[in-house]
């Protein structure tokens, strides 16, 4: 009987079929933190001027693909701490409570737990959606587009409740939030003085978005939300995690034998399938066939990114109009073939599901 080796180091025994290759747990390791620390090149000391150091924001879901982000990079900065006494960037941790999160006891004993375990970095206390009502200054003038206009005295927190509460499907209401959580997150990096956010999206999971906005008309911008480097947000986004598929992180997980990224495994966990499709989101729906299909079909699930990955890319300075909204390009065929309104097709099309 053949000897089933690690076809890496050849001396341990494999664990893992990793893209038809048998890895060891030890080179498995090795592997995943190669991928995501070749993505981080740029942030090394020798892009750095002197003693600045750069600041990156890393906003934490409580899934499997940020917490794994989270514990590689802090062995990085271990490592370098050890050889140089220095780091050549900073980490600023947040988490946001989403309105779905009912559980907000669990979530708040699991952030205290990883502030615990990563202890060197910034934590920020854990943030409610409506901070982005105080923390982005154009978001009330923004939501006007879609008539959705503030009341008087209104607080933040009904404010918000009442902007969800104005969709009028499951789309439109994730779409919504999806946008607002974005801008939730890209305010809080400005406010902390972060040059970056890394965003601890796997293969799969920049498929499914990407499949996603062509599905609700964002297909023009499809290569900007996925790209790295300077978004349309003014502030640079990087998917260090991009070259790794959601099955492979969780197995690192469970290799890592770590709590929290088991914990991590855990909260990956689908939801319960609406009883009628025409509860499921778009984004939920695609989410959750990508995910399913990429231990299948990875390469197609892979092609998908690269293809996209191609197109061009538009940054800030490249473009004429930007959607209000959601901040994304705004095509030139919407201008000419719609009655337009300022907003992109995607979210002209979300408008028509709101009612204020």
């Amino acid at each position: 009987m053949a000897v089933d080796t690690c076809v890496e180091c050849r001396e341990r025994d494999a664990a893992l079929n990793i893209r038809n290759r048998r890895l060891c747990a030890a080179c498995f390791s090795y592997y995943v933190h190669s991928k995501i620390l070749k993505r981080m090149e740029s942030y090394r000391f020798k892009n750095s001027s002197g003693n600045q150091k750069h600041r990156v924001f890393l906003p934490l879901s409580g899934g499997t693909s940020s917490l794994v982000l989270l514990q590689v990079l802090d062995a990085q900065l271990h490592k370098q701490i050890a050889n140089r006494n220095r780091t050549s960037y900073d980490i600023v941790v947040a988490r946001v409570v989403l309105p779905e999160d009912h559980d907000s006891t669990a979530i708040k004993n699991d952030y205290e737990d990883l502030k615990q375990r990563f202890s060197t970095h910034n934590f920020l206390p854990l943030l409610s959606m409506h901070e982005v009502l105080r923390l982005d200054s154009n978001i009330d003038r923004d939501l006007k587009h879609l008539g959705i206009v503030r009341r008087e005295d209104e607080s933040d927190g009904d404010f918000f409740l009442r902007i969800l509460s104005c969709t009028t499907s499951a789309t439109t209401r994730s779409d919504l939030q999806s946008i607002l959580l974005k801008r939730l997150l890209v305010a809080t990096a400005r406010d902390q003085k972060c040059t970056s956010v890394l965003w601890g999206h796997s293969d799969t999971r920049l498929a499914a978005l990407a499949l996603a906005d062509v599905a609700k008309g964002r297909g023009g911008s499809v290569s900007s939300t996925i790209a790295d480097g300077q978004s349309m947000r003014g502030i640079n986004f990087s998917y260090p995690v991009r070259d790794l598929f959601k099955a492979e992180l969780q197995a690192y997980a469970q290799v890592a034998s770590e709590y929290c990224l088991e914990r991590g495994v855990d909260n990956d966990a689908p939801a319960q399938q609406p009883a009628s499709i025409r509860t499921t989101s778009i984004d939920n729906l695609l989410n959750t066939y990508i995910t399913s299909q990429s231990e299948k079909y990875q390469s197609i699930v892979a092609n998908v990114v690269r293809t996209a990955s191609k197109l061009e890319v538009k940054r800030p300075n490249d473009i004429a109009v930007s959607c209000p909204v959601c901040i994304m390009p705004v095509v030139e065929a919407t201008r000419i073939l719609t009655s337009y309104s300022g907003l992109c097709y995607g979210c002209e099309r979300m408008k028509h599901d709101v009612r204020p």
